[in-house]
């Protein structure tokens, strides 16, 4: 197996459906915990090649622990609290700098 394919069996993707049933495929980058809160940063799985110069959309989702027929999943609520997810936001680039650096 190829460490391209292994990369791809980690990833956490999550697939997103809009009103009118338009699906949205994003990839988990990293969770943390904020305030007694999971969240986690995804962006999005279908990018182009020269999405380097034109930036790359993110998204900053709360994970909800569920519990149904004994088994425990999790869902991704989106933070639309816009003063909420820039925090968050800031929080999650600070948090990949200090991991880059080491």
């Amino acid at each position: 197996m190829t460490d391209n394919e292994m990369n791809n069996m980690e990833e956490d993707i999550i697939i997103f459906e809009d009103e009118d049933g338009n699906e949205y495929s994003y990839v988990v980058v990293d969770y943390m915990f904020y305030n007694g809160e999971e969240y986690a940063l995804l962006t999005e799985s279908d990018i182009e090649e020269d999405a380097d110069e034109k930036g790359q959309e993110c998204i900053i989702c709360k994970v909800v622990a569920d519990e149904e027929d004994g088994e425990e999943t999790e869902s991704f609520e989106l933070v639309e609290d816009e003063e909420l997810a820039t925090r968050l936001v800031d929080i999650f680039n600070t948090k990949m700098q200090e991991e880059e650096e080491e």
